[in-house]
């Protein structure tokens, strides 16, 4: 009887010992997810991880209240939830704006990069002038023409024109680019470009840019007054 007594003894203690460790699992398992709960409202809800400031670099032509106001992030708003994606979009949307970079700096700032167009078309307009970019994107009215900027004739309500106009001024190569003094483009298959020296340029359309470009310079090379390119294939010069 001893030993039955004995081994029924080592039975309900090794329960209670289960049910001990059992219960301890349970504890860490309780105490793990308690710590991952406060971890995401740390991170997610508390104030503690939201925004505070937000930066702006890299503008010039706009202010960074514009930016701001574009950006619409709100202070207070936990970092975590901040969609950068979708700031970025929003500064995006501003003319002036070539590219733009949302980041967050931990724990409660975010950083907006702005890199804004570069002026080089001006195209006479309402009398003022559109400045563009070199790939004829407008992004800005002004009263007088900027200096060092290359005047584009046409029609600034056609888009489509200025867009090709760029086109073809991204295409020339550098040195060509620093001798144009002026765009002509009365339809999309009548550009020219006019040169500091006097020099006329036939480019037709905005078509094989790339191509016209380096016909261009090799005829140039050459020597004239007028160049021909519209069919590359078949240059003229005199």
């Amino acid at each position: 009887m001893s030993q039955v007594r004995d081994a029924t003894a080592r039975l309900q203690l090794r329960r209670r010992g289960d049910r001990r460790r059992a219960g301890l699992r349970w504890l860490g398992v309780a105490l793990v997810l308690a710590l991952v709960a406060a971890g995401v409202y740390l991170v997610a809800f508390s104030p503690v991880l939201a925004t505070r400031t937000v930066t702006v670099s890299g503008v010039h032509l706009l202010s960074k209240a514009e930016v701001l106001d574009a950006a619409s992030v709100g202070i207070g708003t936990p970092l975590a939830r901040l969609d950068t994606g979708e700031v970025a979009d929003r500064v995006a949307g501003l003319p002036p704006v070539a590219g733009v970079t949302v980041t967050r700096d931990w724990p409660g700032t975010v950083r907006i990069a702005v890199t804004e167009r570069e002026p080089r078309l001006a195209i006479p307009a309402g009398g003022g002038y559109l400045v563009a970019d070199a790939n004829g994107v407008v992004f800005e009215a002004v009263a007088a023409r900027p200096s060092g900027l290359i005047t584009v004739d046409a029609d600034p309500a056609q888009q489509q024109v200025l867009v090709d106009v760029g086109t073809v001024f991204s295409a020339l190569s550098p040195q060509t680019q620093a001798k144009v003094s002026r765009l002509a483009a009365p339809s999309r298959d009548g550009i020219e470009l006019r040169l500091l020296d006097g020099t006329r340029v036939i480019w037709g359309s905005a078509e094989q840019s790339a191509l016209k470009s380096q016909v261009l310079d090799s005829l140039m090379a050459l020597g004239g007054t007028e160049f021909n390119v519209s069919a590359p294939a078949f240059p003229t010069r005199r």
